[in-house]
């Protein structure tokens, strides 16, 4: 079984996520795969203890080809030795059953993703408004197929590379669209809301208006390439109450909050009208 974590400048988060790692519950062998997207910060050189300080089977590849999580995560997939294949992030921290929970679902999925959690990490950067509180809220009812969460999921080696992995041309959402893509492909895609990671937030409004308007985006591009996929239709009306909603409540959020908002409402915008997904009413 083989971890696979997608990592670019992360030397400052990523002993945390490890030393989460070596704490698991887990009673079988696994291998830790570190797919390095061109870091520059010293995370390569930062890891050359980490195998007996942590004491986990550990290997760092070269994923700097190409830009992106998706990029890093097919390379690490290409290196890994397990026939299960679980991905995580550099910046999380995954809870101590998070293995031997997702080893145990392979009983009845391909693929399978979890919940996360927003406390654990962000007790100084608490979010106001839009604050993850339950595992059973992160799923949108009527879905095609559960949305994959790219900082924790699990697939089956052999799937993953008979879908050809992640679509490298999506900047993000690439997890969902990954899923979907599985599931019309007709394998079994699950969500297990009893293993958590915890998830760390941006800080800053650049940082949020920078990730939130890459999803905008690509949720635009997600109803072109998914037709009837469940998912909120992206409304003209909406985007405007919106628009006036983060002008007038804008001290109800925090900086990051509201920049990942301002930028989701930007890329959707954008996406709708590049992807032909904007609906009037």
């Amino acid at each position: 079984m083989s971890v696979i974590i997608p990592v670019r400048n992360g030397r400052a988060l990523l002993h945390t996520q490890l030393a989460a790692l070596a704490a698991q519950d887990y009673k079988g062998e696994f291998e830790v795969v570190i797919a390095d997207n061109g870091s520059t910060d010293g995370t390569t050189e930062s890891l050359a203890d980490s195998p007996s300080q942590y004491q986990l089977d550990l290997r760092i590849v070269d994923a700097s080809q190409g830009p992106g999580a998706a990029h890093a995560r097919n390379v690490g997939s290409q290196h890994a030795r397990g026939q299960l294949l679980l991905f995580c992030d550099h910046d999380d921290q995954v809870h101590s059953d998070w293995i031997s929970r997702l080893v145990d679902s392979f009983d009845k999925y391909d693929i399978v993703t979890t919940a996360v959690e927003g406390d654990t990490l962000n007790g100084a950067n608490a979010r106001k408004l839009n604050k993850i509180k339950s595992p059973d809220q992160l799923q949108p009812t009527g879905t095609i197929a559960p949305c994959l969460a790219g900082c924790s999921f699990g697939s089956r080696a052999d799937v993953y590379r008979k879908l050809g992995g992640m679509d490298e041309t999506w900047t993000s959402h690439e997890d969902i669209e990954f899923g979907w893509r599985a599931h019309n492909e007709g394998f079994r895609v699950g969500y297990l809301p009893e293993a958590l990671v915890a998830y760390r937030f941006r800080t800053g409004v650049r940082a949020g208006l920078t990730q939130g308007r890459e999803w905008g985006k690509t949720m635009a591009r997600l109803h072109a390439a998914f037709p009837g996929n469940g998912l909120p239709e992206i409304r003209a009306l909406e985007l405007l109450v919106t628009a006036v909603e983060l002008v007038i409540y804008a001290r109800r959020f925090t900086g990051a909050e509201w920049g990942q908002l301002a930028g989701s409402w930007l890329g959707k915008l954008q996406g709708s009208i590049r992807y032909r997904t904007l609906r009037w009413r």
